[in-house]
């Protein structure tokens, strides 16, 4: 019997992934993490309509994974658990952080947030051995070949040198002066650092079973947030990324449902994948061209995902940035944990 958590599961992927799991035997409970109780209580009410579970199978903590208060009081308050889908994120401002933190905003929420949070639950004793860790990662940390010109692609080029300005400068490569170039730069750098970060855990931490995955391209919520012509394309021609290959059906609903369907096939069971890979859409003939189809392990396929030196820099980077940001807030770990808890 399994006790699963996730992160950002108040709507969207998060919330669909919570229905999905409702249906399966071998979860006895929900934990979801939202960012107010007031969302908490309009999911779990519309959780239990859609899956005629009685609310105990479901309890939530409020969690903002771009506030490091929120991230401090929140490890203590999480009840036990088996595995965690660090789900939270998604397309955010080309700005940096508010905090003074100096990362941009899309790396503290697709990123810095869960590593610091998993770091914390480490620490708490909270992901003993056997634990399982899902990190919801992207196919556009890698090539994406239908998105270009609107994403930049590195062919394979991500080095040492990178990692810090990856972290703390706004994307200002080729292209940059485009809006929706640097959006989807922004993201992509915060998706390459957590892909690498969590895979660097794998081997810190042997016991404990680390996977990336991606629901693919999926639209809806996430595309909502899209600078132009991403938000406007997948709102008034869908179908056209289907089309393309690039998304799992003409509807984003559909698109969705099929998405998340790889979070439980990585969360339920026997683990499907070696700890440390990242299953997610694999080649469309000779290229990574969209983000639907069959997954693979990319880690193989990418030369900076299987480079376990460069891994290990990345997770050394990432907890030095960290430690800046308490620098910067250090009256954020004195929040009272009581606060942020609420059980049904």
């Amino acid at each position: 019997m399994v006790v699963i958590a996730i992160t950002g599961a108040a709507s969207g992927v998060g919330y669909e992934a919570a229905r999905q799991l409702s249906a399966e035997s071998e979860v006895t409970k929900l934990v979801l993490t939202v960012r107010s109780a007031q969302k908490a209580e309009v999911a779990l009410s519309k959780l239990v309509q859609e899956t005629g579970k009685d609310k105990s199978f479901y309890e939530f903590v409020v969690l903002d994974l771009s506030d490091l208060s929120s991230i401090k009081a929140a490890v203590p308050s999480f009840p036990a658990f088996d595995r965690i889908c660090l789900n939270a994120g998604g397309l955010s401002t080309t700005t940096m952080h508010a905090s003074g933190n100096g990362i941009t905003e899309n790396m503290v929420i697709n990123t810095m947030g869960h590593a610091v949070l998993v770091d914390g639950l480490l620490a708490a004793g909270k992901l003993p051995a056997g634990s399982r860790v899902v990190y919801i990662g992207s196919e556009v940390a890698r090539s994406l070949w239908s998105f270009v010109p609107m994403l930049p692609n590195y062919n394979g080029n991500f080095k040492e040198k990178d990692i810090d300005w990856a972290i703390g400068t706004n994307y200002n490569g080729c292209g940059s002066c485009c809006p929706i170039r640097k959006q989807l730069g922004d993201y992509k750098n915060s998706k390459i650092i957590g892909q690498m970060h969590f895979a660097h855990l794998a081997k810190e931490h042997p016991n404990i079973h680390w996977v990336s995955t991606s629901p693919g391209a999926i639209g809806g919520p996430f595309a909502e947030k899209g600078n132009f012509p991403v938000k406007q394309l997948m709102a008034c021609m869908p179908c056209m990324f289907r089309c393309l290959c690039v998304t799992h059906a003409c509807s984003p609903s559909v698109s969705m449902q099929i998405g998340t369907k790889r979070y439980v096939e990585v969360l339920t069971g026997e683990p499907k994948w070696e700890s440390g890979s990242m299953p997610m859409s694999g080649k469309c003939g000779c290229c990574f061209w969209g983000g639907n189809g069959a997954m693979i392990d990319n880690r193989p396929k990418v030369s900076y995902f299987r480079d376990e030196a460069l891994c290990e820099k990345t997770a050394a980077k990432v907890r030095e940035w960290a430690t800046r940001w308490e620098a910067v807030a250090p009256q954020q770990a004195t929040m009272d944990p009581s606060t942020v808890v609420a059980k049904k």
